[in-house]
């Protein structure tokens, strides 16, 4: 892969280089998605920690896009060496863009001396695999927090109000341990279920534990062992965090409400007694056929909330690559670096012959 040349007889600048920068992308066929994880990929192995290597989708899109006034030399060195370039051909990338800055062609730049090395980051041990997203703003965090807290009051709410044979009382803790990592996962989890009586079910504190155990699930399901990577992958964690629920909210039931809490499910457990099975294996048998149903339907849910999240407010998700495939693609851009079919503004062109109830003029 080599470097768009510029023309000896044009002056170079960094509109140039952005499109440049364009039609090497384009060569590639990676997304921006894809380029984040890439530069990421690479500063963990300079020893950068995990939680700062990747940049955000948004940072690495605006090298790419014209009208710049300076282009970060540390970041356009990451994004051609993770474009396929080797250190020779980064360097000249390097070289090109502190021309342009010293040449003082753009009314607005400044002769600027090219940026210093940045100071060499101590490795960190080694963690496994485990993968840690880059930590959302203070604000974010609290947001998602809150209403993961909520939405698992809600999912409560509808249930006692309906008599549901399900619980919906996880969604807020998958997504948060998807998102944000198992331990906040933990945190909305517990909060919400000391809260349940605030929504009409007193019997949701002792459970707090089944709820917290789906946090952990989900987050290091997702985190460590990769299972946010692919569909199939996801689908088996739901069913791990079933089962794991299952496993200790069943005998939960039976040492704390003697098999029926009054809660929806309760008639899944009538019936099976009713075949003559004992009420330990109905108990179980119960809470495992509903569980898997839930937890199915939970973590599905929380996976469309971390898709709208990401398109949103651009959260990371380096960490569940199943997530970077459903969100919507970026927008592409022309060979001047501009969104294809329109302005930079608003994505789309419109002219004064295509407004609605308005015909063109002769």
């Amino acid at each position: 892969m080599t470097v768009v040349p510029t023309p000896d007889d044009e002056p170079d600048s960094l509109d140039r280089i952005a499109a440049d920068l364009v039609a090497l992308k384009d060569a590639d066929g990676c997304s921006f998605a894809q380029l984040g994880r890439r530069i990421g990929a690479l500063r963990i192995e300079r020893g950068v920690p995990a939680e700062a290597a990747s940049p955000p989708r948004s940072t690495v899109y605006d090298v790419f896009r014209p009208g710049r006034t300076w282009i970060d030399t540390a970041l356009l060195r990451d994004i051609v060496r993770a474009l396929g370039a080797d250190e020779a051909e980064a360097d000249r990338w390097v070289q090109r863009s502190v021309r342009v800055r010293r040449s003082g062609e753009r009314a607005r730049s400044e002769p600027v001396e090219a940026d210093p090395p940045a100071p060499p980051v101590p490795a960190r041990p080694a963690t496994g695999s485990t993968l840690t997203a880059p930590a959302p703003r203070r604000w974010v965090t609290a947001v998602l927090l809150v209403g993961g807290i909520l939405l698992n009051l809600l999912g409560l709410a509808v249930v006692q109000a309906l008599n549901l044979p399900i619980f919906l009382d996880m969604i807020g803790t998958a997504a948060t341990a998807i998102v944000l990592g198992p331990w906040h996962g933990a945190v909305v989890a517990i909060v919400s279920n000391m809260m349940g009586a605030t929504v009409g079910v007193p019997a949701a504190p002792p459970f707090a534990l089944v709820n917290v155990a789906g946090a952990l699930v989900w987050g290091f399901g997702v985190r460590r062992f990769g299972m946010g990577d692919d569909i199939r992958r996801f689908f088996v964690l739901n069913v791990i965090a079933a089962l794991v629920c299952s496993a200790i909210g069943a005998p939960m039931g039976l040492l704390v409400f003697g098999g029926f809490s009054g809660h929806g499910f309760d008639a899944v457990t009538s019936s099976i007694a009713t075949m003559g099975v004992p009420l330990i294996a109905a108990v179980f048998s119960a809470n495992v056929l509903t569980s898997l149903i839930d937890k199915l339907l939970t973590g599905f849910i929380a996976l469309i909330i971390f898709v709208w999240l990401h398109g949103a407010l651009h959260l990371c998700a380096a960490h569940m690559p199943l997530v970077e495939r459903l969100s919507p693609p970026s927008p592409a851009l022309d060979a001047s670096g501009r969104r294809a079919g329109g302005s930079t503004r608003s994505g789309r062109a419109r002219t004064r012959t295509d407004r609605p109830g308005r015909m063109p003029r002769r």
